[in-house]
């Protein structure tokens, strides 16, 4: 590899491992294990339409005795409840409690100002013009991971 590509991945990863960091900061102050704030996010983004266990195995790439684990001490703290489904009461579905809704209250906002930060440096048309060739770069690549975040109109 070149010097210039290797300084261009060197700096994607940088950025990546800055946001990472932002966020593992934040979660370590919530009192929270990555994963158990992942879960709760997720959770709480979806439960609307029905969230199960199964579906937080696929999308963490876990397994299904790791996610129960998980979910029976989010349970045991008060965190998230499993009720039946009124569809098939051997299905049991995710909801957050208010008490993981003000735990993580905040996360979101955190994450967006983290990586708002380092792009602050370049003018609006410098983060389009970024942004294009990243998009050009990024176009035939799958995405790999959980869903991302969704966006908020500001």
């Amino acid at each position: 590899m070149n010097d210039r590509l290797a300084r261009i991945n060197a700096a994607i990863r940088a950025l990546g491992f800055a946001q990472r960091s932002s966020a593992d900061e934040w979660v370590r102050e919530s009192g929270l294990t990555r994963q158990q704030a992942f879960t709760i996010g997720y959770i709480e983004e979806h439960q609307d339409r029905g969230v199960i266990a199964r579906e937080l195995a696929e999308i963490s790439g876990t397994t299904a005795a790791s996610v129960a684990s998980l979910l029976q001490g989010l349970e045991e703290r008060g965190l998230v409840t499993r009720t039946p489904s009124p569809d098939d009461s051997r299905v049991k579905l995710l909801r957050v409690t208010p008490a993981a809704s003000r735990l993580t209250e905040g996360f979101e906002d955190a994450m967006i100002a983290a990586q708002e930060q380092p792009f602050a440096v370049l003018t609006p048309d410098e983060q389009q013009t970024l942004l294009s060739l990243l998009e050009r770069v990024t176009a035939d690549i799958e995405p790999v991971g959980p869903p991302p975040p969704r966006r908020r109109d500001r």
